[in-house]
């Protein structure tokens, strides 16, 4: 039986005023409140907008020099925070209201390609960042501190880092080179996981990963050649051929919505493709877009955004 695309509704349409095209960033505050965050592919603004209303509640100047990676925790207790990589390291702000945030730890390492955020065991969010150097560091998302010394395994520049979470909430993390290899890392401890997962013989651009609704959790990484590849996160196994996207410069937001696992993807051609998940088969095309997000919500409702090259963020429900 043939897989059905997922239905959705346009909710709201974000009027940016940029032009160039957008980047979304989505999360949820404990109390339930949805962040809207952008930037731009053409310069180095980051922006909060209201969702209900559509009207920019802060806007600041990064210097991120051309990185796009940027990652948003949102503790137990309230409030968010937003890390933003840069070619000097990593800057720390909070995500309701712009305020930067001291974080000399992270600011001086040197060129920062992604960030990610996760959670470690007993409830403490960090941030992992991808260095150019080839190293992986770890932070403390509330304070910036280091959580130890970076982490070192890969031959060649790291591009990528993703939190992979665990049926408990807690997260292992994952990090992708200019080589096409993708090494698993133990957040507490440093330690190396399991074996490199390899395929692509080409840069990893991005990672990240879905719980299944069969318990599984799949790691999906894209490489500089527009493919999609797929590993089951606690063995390292392949699952299923590789995923030929279509379009260059490729962004994957993955969701699980009334049990259907999906694997949505945009790209320089501006169209968003639906993906089955487990089979790689593609169900369709919701959408146009240059950026995707997705944001699986505490109530059980899933958020989209797009972003036009015009500037526009789109959200969907």
């Amino acid at each position: 039986m043939k897989p059905q695309p997922i239905r959705t509704s346009q909710i709201q349409v974000l009027r940016t005023g940029r032009t160039y095209g957008a980047w979304p960033l989505l999360a949820e505050t404990a109390d339930g409140q949805l962040v809207v965050l952008s930037s731009s592919n053409g310069g180095d603004r980051c922006s909060r907008w209201d969702p209900e209303t559509g009207r920019e509640v802060w806007s600041i100047e990064f210097y991120a020099g051309g990185v796009r990676g940027k990652a948003v925790t949102c503790p137990p207790g309230g409030g968010a925070v937003l890390a933003s990589a840069n070619e000097d390291g990593v800057e720390r702000l909070d995500a309701l209201t712009g305020e930067e945030l001291s974080s000399p730890y992270m600011e001086e390492v040197g060129t920062v390609w992604d960030v990610a955020a996760g959670l470690l065991p007993g409830g403490r969010r960090f941030f992992v960042g991808a260095g150019h150097d080839g190293r992986v560091f770890r932070w403390d998302a509330m304070s910036g501190d280091p959580l130890g010394a970076p982490l070192t395994g890969h031959r060649g520049c790291v591009m990528a880092v993703t939190a992979v979470p665990g049926r408990d909430g807690t997260a292992v993390f994952a990090s992708g080179d200019e080589n096409g290899v993708i090494l698993r890392w133990n957040p507490e401890t440093g330690e190396r996981i399991g074996n490199p997962l390899t395929g692509s013989c080409t840069a990893i651009s991005q990672i990240t990963s879905l719980i299944l609704p069969t318990g599984s959790t799949l790691l999906i990484g894209t490489d500089s050649d527009s493919t999609l590849w797929r590993w089951d996160a606690s063995t390292g196994e392949s699952v299923g051929e590789p995923i030929s996207l279509g379009s260059e410069d490729p962004k994957v937001a993955p969701a699980v919505v009334d049990g259907a696992a999906r694997l949505f993807t945009s790209g320089a051609d501006d169209m968003v493709r639906e993906w089955d998940a487990a089979t790689g088969e593609l169900v369709g095309i919701p959408w146009t877009g240059i950026d995707i997000e997705a944001l699986a919500r505490a109530d059980g409702s899933t958020v989209f955004a797009t972003g036009s090259p015009d500037g526009d963020i789109s959200l969907y429900k």
